[in-house]
C-alpha cells in the first residue's frame, strides 16, 4: 500500500514505524555499518592522526594473515577512508588556485557555478557592519595572472556582489584576490573586485530548475511572514525568505532540520509518483526506474547539500532492494550511504549538515524502537512513537551539537513534538502545490492550508527567546547521567517525569526571580554592544538602543515580559547600538523612534526616526526623558583613540527622572563631551549611570566624580578585543563607593527601588542572571 511503501522509505519520516522496524532487526548487517563508520573516522581522522593510521596499516595486515574479522573490517576501511581524503587533500592544496594564494597580483578564473549562491547574513564587527556577501562553490577551468593562463580544475569558494544573480551550470568569468580559507573542500576563496561576467547559460534542465525554485519562491513571499518563509525550506530546502531572527530562533528552538531536505521529502515524492503512475506504468520495474527518475529530478531541485544526498542515496537503496525483490534494511541503507558519499567526497566526513543528518538517522534506527517499546507499556502506541522519534534524534544528535555550538535546546524535544502533526500536511499539500504550479488557483488553494500549518511552527519556534538553552559545562555530564537512566532504568518513565518538573521548575523559578516583579531597569547581555529598558508595566517599555543581534534583544524583552514599545531611542550610527532593532517592529508595537539624525538608523529599524536635539523633554507617565546632547554644535574628535570617535560624541544622552529617581544613559560619549555636560547640568543627583562606551579607558574623571551614582551599568561582550571595560576606571568607581555591574560577568541586570521610611531613603535592589539561566542572584 502506499501507506506501507512511504514508511517503509523514509527511514527519517515521523510515520515510520519504530516498533515494527525493531521486529525486522536493524542490525542486520553490522559488517557493512563497520566498514562505514570506518571510512568515515578514517577520513576524519586522516591529516590528524596519520601515525596512527601507519599503524592501523600494520595491525591490519596481521589481521588480515591470522584471520577475517570486524577488526579486520574496521582497519581496512579506515585506511581506505584516510588514503582517499589525503587524495583529494593533496591534488587542492598543490593546485595552481593554491600557490597563487597571499600574492598581491589579481586573478581572472573561468569556471563553472556548482553550488546554489546564498547572501551571506551582515555581521557587526565592533561597531561596524560588515555588509553581505554572494557567497558559492565554483568549479574552475583555467586561471591566469599577468596574462599567463594555465588549466586548473579545482572548486573554490567565490565572494561577489551581493546584487549579481547567478544559478548552477552557469559559466562565469571573473577577477579577484585569492585568500586562504578554512573550508577543507576547496582550494581557495576568490573575493570577486569587478562585474561576474556571465560566458554561457545553463543548460536547459538546469534552467527550469531554477525557474520553478523562483516561481515557489515567488508565491510564498507574497504571504510576508515567518510561515511563508518557511515552507520553500521544507520543500525544496530554499530557506533565502527566512529572516535572520527566525532562521535563529529555529535553531534555538531544535527545528532547523526541518528546512534541511531529509528522508520524509524523498518518501513522499517516491510514494506519490509509484502510485500515481501504477495505472500507466503497471510492470514493477519499469514503474521504479520511472520513480526513480523522479527522485533524481527532485534531489536536483533541491540541491545536493550533505544531508539531501544521504536521503537520497538511502532512497536510492531502497529501490534497488525492492527491485531485486531483497528485503528493506535500513542499517544496511543507512551504511551504503555513507560509504558511497565519503568515497566520492571524503570532505563530507567533517560537514555538520551530514554528520547530523547520519547521527539523527542513526538514532531512529537504534534508539526510537527501544524508546517506543518503553514507553508503549503507559502510553497509546502512536503518542509513544510520537515522542520517541524527536527523543532519539535528539539524544544522538546532542553530544555533537555541544561540542558544535556549544549549547543545546532544553526544549528541542517538547518543541519537536508539539510541530509533528504539522509537518506531513505542510510537507504533502507543499509538495502538491509546487506540482500544481502551472494551475496557479489549484497551487494556491493548496498552500493555504499548508500555511496556517507552518504559522503554528513558526509560532513554536518563537518561543525560543524564552526558554534556556544547557551549556557545554556541567550540564554534559548532567545530561549523560539522566539518559543512562531513561534508557537502563525500568522506571524510566518516572525518571522522566522528575527531569520534566526539574526543568520547568527551574525555568519557571527563574522567571519568577528575574527581573522581578518590582523591576524599573533591565541592562540587555546582548554582547558587545548596548540595550537598555525601562519598565512602564503592563507589558510596556522604554528601550535605549539595541545592541548588534536581533535575537538577543528579542530575547531580552520577552524574558523582561515587554510586548509594546511607546518609545525607542537609539543613540548613534554604530551598528553595535543599533542593529539589533532589525525587524524590531514586526515583533513588538512600536510607538516612536528618536535618534541623532544618522539616515542609517533609519534603513536598519525600518521605521522613520525623529532627530532629536539638546533641550527636548518628554513625558511617558510616571517617566520624563529630557535629552542633554548632542547640542547640534558637530564637531570632531579624530583625535581621539578607537574607531568612529567623531559618531560616538553625536549620541544621543538622555536624563531620565522617575518617581525622583535619575538614570542617565550615555551611548558611547568621550571625555571631551563628557566633560562639556558636566559643565552645564547638575548631574549630582543622578542614582543609575549607563556607564559611557562601554567602560572604555577614554573617561572624564571629573564627569563620573561628580555623578558618583549609586549603581553603574557596564554593557560588555564576554572576551572583547577592546580591552572593555578598563580595569583602572571599575576600580575608581568601586572606590567611590559605586556598585558595579557588568553583563559579561553578571549577564542581564535588572535594578529596582523602593523608599525606606525608617531610613528615610530609596533602596537600590539588583538582580543578575549571571551567564547560566539556573543562577539567578539579588542584593
Amino acid at each position: 500500500s502506499l501507506w506501507s511503501w512511504t514508511k517503509d522509505f523514509g527511514e527519517d519520516s515521523l510515520t515510520f514505524n519504530a516498533v515494527e522496524r525493531a521486529k525486522r532487526g536493524p542490525h542486520a548487517d553490522l559488517r557493512l555499518l563497520v566498514y562505514a563508520c570506518g571510512l568515515w573516522f578514517g577520513a576524519i581522522l586522516a591529516g590528524y592522526l596519520s601515525w596512527l593510521q601507519g599503524l592501523a596499516l600494520l595491525v591490519g595486515a596481521y589481521a588480515l594473515f591470522r584471520r577475517y574479522s570486524l577488526t579486520t573490517v574496521l582497519l581496512f576501511s579506515l585506511l581506505v577512508g584516510g588514503a582517499i581524503y589525503s587524495v583529494h587533500e593533496s591534488t587542492l592544496q598543490q593546485s595552481a588556485v593554491a600557490r597563487l594564494i597571499g600574492g598581491n597580483s589579481e586573478v581572472k578564473v573561468r569556471a563553472v557555478v556548482t553550488s546554489e549562491p546564498k547572501r551571506t547574513i551582515k555581521k557587526v564587527k565592533g561597531s561596524l557592519l560588515n555588509g553581505g556577501k554572494l557567497s558559492f562553490i565554483a568549479r574552475t577551468s583555467w586561471i591566469s595572472i599577468s596574462g599567463n593562463a594555465s588549466g586548473v580544475r579545482v572548486p573554490i569558494r567565490v565572494l561577489a556582489d551581493v546584487n549579481s544573480e547567478h544559478v548552477i551550470g552557469e559559466e562565469i568569468e571573473l577577477t579577484g584576490s585569492l585568500i586562504q580559507t578554512s573550508e577543507k573542500r576547496v582550494a581557495g576563496t576568490l573575493i570577486s573586485s569587478h562585474q561576474i561576467r556571465v560566458i554561457s547559460p545553463p543548460s536547459i534542465l538546469a534552467k527550469a530548475l531554477t525557474k520553478i525554485r523562483w516561481a515557489f519562491r515567488e508565491q510564498l513571499s507574497k504571504f510576508g511572514d515567518d510561515a511563508g518563509a518557511l515552507i520553500p525550506g521544507m520543500i525544496i530546502g530554499d530557506t533565502t525568505l527566512q529572516s535572520s531572527v527566525f532562521t535563529d530562533e529555529m535553531r534555538r528552538a531544535g527545528l532547523s532540520h526541518l528546512t534541511a531536505v531529509s528522508g520524509a521529502n524523498f518518501a513522499i515524492v517516491s510514494s506519490l509518483v509509484f502510485f500515481m503512475t501504477r495505472r500507466i506504468v503497471p510492470r514493477i520495474i519499469p514503474r521504479l526506474v520511472l520513480t526513480s527518475t523522479f527522485l533524481v529530478l527532485f534531489l536536483l531541485l533541491v540541491r545536493p547539500s550533505p544531508s539531501v544526498l544521504r536521503a537520497g542515496v538511502m532512497a536510492g537503496v531502497v529501490i534497488v532492494a525492492r527491485a531485486s525483490g531483497n528485503s528493506r534494511n535500513s542499517v544496511a541503507a543507512l551504511a551504503t550511504a555513507i560509504s558511497l558519499l565519503i568515497l566520492i567526497d571524503p570532505f563530507q566526513a567533517h560537514d555538520p549538515g551530514f554528520i547530523l543528518s547520519v547521527l539523527a538517522t542513526s538514532g531512529l534506527i537504534f534508539i526510537s524502537p527501544a524508546l517506543t517499546s518503553r514507553m508503549s507499556r503507559f502510553l497509546p502506541e502512536v503518542i509513544a512513537e510520537l515522542i520517541a522519534v524527536p527523543c532519539a534524534a535528539t539524544i544522538a544528535c546532542t553530544p555533537y551539537l555541544l561540542i558544535l555550538a556549544g549549547e543545546i535546546s532544553t526544549f528541542s524535544i517538547i518543541f519537536n513534538v508539539l510541530v509533528a502533526p504539522a509537518v506531513a500536511p505542510i510537507t504533502i499539500l507543499g509538495f502538491l502545490s509546487l506540482l500544481s504550479m502551472p494551475i496557479d488557483f489549484l497551487s494556491k488553494a493548496l498552500i493555504w492550508p499548508a500555511h496556517v500549518c507552518a504559522q503554528w511552527i513558526a509560532t513554536v519556534a518563537s518561543w525560543s527567546d524564552s526558554t534556556p538553552n544547557i551549556g557545554l559545562n556541567f550540564w554534559l555530564f548532567i545530561s549523560f547521567v539522566l539518559l543512562c537512566f531513561l534508557l537502563f532504568s525500568r522506571r524510566s518513565y518516572k525518571i522522566l517525569m522528575i527531569v520534566l518538573i526539574i526543568v520547568l521548575g527551574n525555568v519557571v523559578a527563574a522567571r519568577i526571580m528575574f527581573p522581578g516583579n518590582d523591576w524599573k531597569i533591565v541592562q540587555c547581555d546582548v554582547g558587545q554592544g548596548d540595550a537598555l529598558v525601562l519598565n512602564l508595566g503592563a507589558g510596556s517599555g522604554i528601550l535605549f538602543d539595541a545592541g548588534p543581534e536581533p535575537r538577543l534583544l528579542a530575547r531580552c524583552l520577552r524574558s523582561s515580559g515587554i510586548k509594546s514599545l511607546p518609545l525607542v531611542v537609539i543613540s548613534h550610527g554604530h551598528a553595535d547600538h543599533y542593529f539589533g532593532a532589525k525587524g524590531l517592529s514586526r515583533k513588538f508595537e512600536i510607538g516612536e523612534v528618536w535618534s541623532n539624525g544618522n539616515t542609517i538608523i533609519d534603513e536598519i529599524i525600518e521605521f522613520k526616526a525623529t532627530k532629536v536635539r539638546q533641550g527636548l523633554k518628554a513625558s511617558i507617565g510616571e517617566v520624563v526623558i529630557q535629552i542633554l546632547w548632542p547640542d547640534g554644535s558637530g564637531g570632531n574628535f579624530q583625535s581621539l583613540g578607537g574607531d568612529g570617535s567623531s559618531e560616538n560624541n553625536q549620541s544621543v544622552v538622555a536624563l531620565v527622572t522617575w518617581n525622583d529617581r535619575k538614570i542617565l544613559v550615555t551611548g558611547d560619549i568621550e571625555p571631551e563631551v563628557q566633560a562639556k555636560l558636566r559643565r552645564e547640568f547638575d548631574l549630582e543627583s543622578v542614582d543609575v549611570l549607563k556607564l559611557p562606551h562601554h567602560g572604555s579607558r577614554f573617561q572624564d574623571a571629573g564627569f563620573l566624580a561628580e555623578i558618583s551614582p549609586e549603581i553603574a551599568l557596564v554593557s560588555v561582550g564576554e572576551g572583547n578585543s577592546y580591552g572593555h571595560p578598563n580595569s583602572e576606571l571599575l576600580n575608581a568607581l568601586t572606590e567611590q563607593g559605586v556598585r558595579v555591574l557588568r553583563t559579561d560577568q553578571d549577564g542581564p541586570i535588572s535594578v529596582a527601588w523602593r523608599f525606606d521610611e525608617s531610613a528615610r531613603r530609596y533602596i537600590f535592589t539588583t538582580r543578575t542572571m549571571k551567564k547560566e539561566w539556573w543562577r539567578v542572584q539579588w542584593r
